[in-house]
């Protein structure tokens, strides 16, 4: 049985890239993966646990209630279990495997933001798991996750105008959008703190972490790509590094320093930036 090697690290943060570079390395992260990486099988597992909580993937720090209350824990981690076991973990695999993806025989593994809050759950089913926890610059987080909650925003209120109407004689059962975590820049730059301090809190529990700064994937690719072959025990190829380094993107590394708005933003948040090791 080979235990996976799983990608942790905030919305936003170039999770996403260090995936795309895992599967290119030879580690399946999923058949099923969306566009952005992710694996549809895990993401539904991922996303039933944070129910459990009564956790949301804006408010991660629900999940400690959970992970602390035994009871409601293992019953949890059994539920998962069968599942990683039973045939649907096909969707995953691309495989029939007899005990699901216990039966993996080769490099694998998966990335979700949500692993973070949710780690210590899986480390129970997986203690030797391997764990690549990927962090970016808070600000560039935070314009990022406002910028799509802005656009979600029109999206949802177009949608509302057209239905507001219907229920003009009758309640309605679903909220015009579930939350308004980044729908500003300070509570975006918020959530990205509450996850920081989850995350860092797990990872203090466990061993043999590797740690990629998203900055430094992108102006070092070559040495940060042989960190992650050194650490997933994979040969450098130099080939597929010139290949992987055209996946780059230099610019995106601390992007918010080319919008004066941004730049502001970072200098009066200095205090929460300094806590994770940055700066404006």
């Amino acid at each position: 049985m080979e235990s996976p090697f799983v990608v942790i690290g905030m919305h936003r943060s170039g999770t996403s890239l260090v995936s795309r570079i895992l599967d290119k390395s030879g580690i399946l992260m999923g058949r099923d993966l969306q566009t952005d990486h992710e694996s549809k099988f895990f993401i539904e597992l991922n996303k039933w646990i944070y129910q459990n909580a009564g956790a949301d993937w804006a408010r991660p720090k629900a999940l400690e209630e959970l992970i602390d209350y035994e009871p409601a824990r293992k019953q949890v981690e059994e539920y998962l279990r069968i599942r990683i076991a039973s045939s649907s973990s096909k969707k995953f695999s691309g495989r029939n495997l007899k005990n699901g993806l216990f039966d993996m025989d080769c490099k694998w593994g998966w990335k979700d933001p949500r692993n973070g809050p949710s780690l210590p759950i899986w480390k129970e089913i997986w203690p030797e798991m391997k764990v690549i926890h990927v962090v970016r610059h808070g600000v560039d987080v935070a314009a990022s996750l406002h910028s799509r909650s802005i656009k979600n925003w029109n999206d949802d209120e177009n949608r509302f105008k057209k239905w507001i109407k219907l229920y003009k004689w009758k309640k309605s059962n679903s909220p015009i959008r579930k939350g308004q975590r980044a729908a500003t820049l300070s509570h975006a730059l918020e959530f990205w703190a509450e996850q920081m301090d989850v995350e860092n809190k797990v990872l203090d529990t466990c061993e043999n972490i590797l740690q990629i700064r998203y900055e430094d994937l992108l102006t070092e690719p070559e040495d940060i790509v042989k960190k992650i072959w050194n650490y997933i025990d994979k040969e450098v190829d130099e080939k597929l590094l010139r290949e992987i380094g055209e996946m780059v993107d230099h610019s995106r590394a601390y992007a918010y320093k080319q919008n004066q708005e941004l730049v502001e933003f970072a200098e009066k948040n200095q205090t929460a930036l300094g806590r994770f090791g940055y700066s404006a």
